[in-house]
């Protein structure tokens, strides 16, 4: 469908009111903005919503910074530049790969470890805000969905032929 030179008040009313992007993206930004307070309250500071992407994709036993941008979506620049800032704040670090003395594993240190599991934590008591808003069942209904449509998502970009994801670039403060 060829785009159109200009929009009428309604195409723009009824595209607002069915576009799930809109609603999908206000939900994520509070759910990291209370993730975030909580953290603050626990003594984790300096996070910004950006460090999702590290804490997201890394493994406990560690991860090589590549595979990070990888699973993030993202340039390979943009996931050091996160690093670079986590491992300033002392929640991750970076070591020597066991097996190959050219690459480096990104891992938690102790304070990301305990960063982590308040996460855990802190995730549950925000899914337990949603349910009291919309009810255990509507919300499990709408992970169960997400999820679907996520997976369905990652396995279209990863079949041959799709179009390759544009990488994301980090949004992250300077310090």
């Amino acid at each position: 469908m060829p785009a159109r030179r200009t929009i009428h008040k309604q195409d723009l009313e009824r595209f607002r009111r069915t576009n799930i992007g809109q609603p999908l993206t206000e939900i994520a930004k509070d759910f990291q903005r209370r993730a975030l307070a909580r953290f603050a309250e626990r003594g984790f500071t300096g996070l910004q919503s950006a460090h999702t992407a590290v804490f997201a994709n890394l493994n406990v036993e560690g991860t090589r910074l590549t595979d990070l941008a990888r699973r993030a979506r993202m340039t390979k620049q943009g996931m050091g530049q996160l690093v670079d800032e986590l491992e300033r704040l002392g929640y991750v670090e970076r070591v020597p790969h066991p097996t190959d003395s050219r690459a480096k594993i990104v891992r938690f240190t102790g304070q990301g470890r305990r960063l982590m599991a308040h996460g855990v934590e802190i995730g549950e008591i925000i899914q337990m805000e949603y349910a009291k808003l919309i009810g255990s069942r509507r919300l499990k209904i709408l992970h169960d969905t997400l999820e679907d449509l996520n997976h369905k998502l990652r396995h279209e970009a990863a079949s041959p032929g799709s179009a390759a994801p544009v990488p994301r670039r980090a949004r992250s403060r300077q310090p």
